[in-house]
């Protein structure tokens, strides 16, 4: 198979590089100028400059392309402004699908997420599966998740007009190597000695490693069962989020001491950051910020039994050993950032 990878400098897009590679296909990744690209170069997969929000820069990438896998958005929950989402995620989702099309790709696999579901998956105690309705409020807090949702959208009119086979995950909560979100707001959270949670809940989550995300990837993409239908990423079993963070506490060694904090002084704290971080207009998405207090409070709750009974598809990689995994990944690049 002759792949094309976009987001590939990103957490689940390098890992569907290295999956895809070791599995014997030939890789093309679509990255910008400005990325960086240390790992990809080491991985030996054919780059590609362009970006998925210029359409005339995807051409060359989709020229000879069996199948694409569409990783590439803007990945900042709660954070930014409607136009740069609707830019990054869906203008860009549809100028992929376009030049897809136009040049008559097979296969086409959309990197969604669980946010499509919205309340569904986060106040349910049952975890959802995708008979679940995707209803998103249009809110500053969920652009993300609007965008993701207008972008599935797109692919499934290209798919129902007979112009490119579509396939789609929707994936939990992922974790790994290069991740810019969940793992590495944990990583600093636990760093410090002392671990202070607001309140006492410990909400449930669907935390998946990349690797696996990759693998249900290429399934989806390859099988023609997948073909017009979504798969969503699960672990069988959920975990919780100060379980994760304890693990990730563990794999970083040293003495932790946890306790609470009120939820109202954990709100103004993650205001006031909120607010300095607009006030200097810093387009990186704060450490601390209300969204990510919130997201802290609810339950992301995700079946994955289809993609298991459907494709075969198991999660391989536990949360320790997955922990370990970035724990030790992200020492690598500490040290290299020293050095730099």
């Amino acid at each position: 198979m002759k792949a094309l990878v976009t987001g590939a400098t990103g957490c689940v897009g390098s890992a569907l590089v290295e999956r895809l590679i070791a599995q014997g296909h030939q890789v093309k990744t679509l990255v910008r100028k400005t990325s960086d690209l240390s790992h990809l170069q080491a991985t030996g997969a054919q780059i590609v400059y362009g970006d998925v929000q210029d359409y005339d820069s995807l051409k060359d990438a989709v020229d000879g392309t069996n199948a694409v896998f569409h990783a590439a958005a803007k990945v900042t929950p709660g954070w930014g402004s409607w136009e740069e989402f609707e830019a990054a995620t869906v203008k860009g989702t549809e100028n992929l699908l376009r030049a897809s099309a136009e040049a008559r790709v097979s296969r086409f696999l959309q990197v969604s997420s669980y946010t499509v579901y919205e309340a569904a998956c986060r106040k349910s105690e049952t975890p959802v599966d995708e008979s679940t309705e995707c209803i998103v409020e249009f809110t500053p807090h969920t652009y993300y998740d609007y965008a993701k949702l207008l972008a599935e959208q797109a692919c499934w009119e290209y798919h129902n007009q007979g112009k490119i086979a579509v396939s789609m995950i929707r994936i939990a909560s992922v974790y790994g190597p290069r991740d810019r979100l969940l793992s590495d707001r944990i990583y600093k959270y636990v760093s410090s000695p002392i671990i202070l949670w607001p309140l006492k809940i410990d909400p449930r989550y669907a935390i998946v490693h990349s690797s696996d995300v990759a693998d249900l990837a290429i399934l989806a993409a390859t099988n023609d069962k997948a073909i017009g239908q979504a798969y969503n990423v699960a672990p069988t079993e959920m975990a919780t989020l100060k379980g994760f963070a304890r693990s990730m506490a563990r794999a970083l060694g040293g003495r932790k001491i946890e306790g609470t904090m009120p939820y109202s002084i954990a709100y103004v704290w993650c205001a006031l950051m909120e607010g300095i971080s607009k006030l200097r207009r810093v387009k990186e998405m704060p450490f601390l910020n209300i969204y990510s207090l919130e997201i802290m409070q609810t339950e992301s709750c995700l079946d994955g039994s289809k993609a298991r009974r459907e494709l075969g598809w198991e999660p391989q990689v536990s949360i320790d050993e997955g922990v370990r995994q970035y724990v030790e990944w992200r020492r690598s690049q500490d040290k290299k950032n020293k050095k730099n």
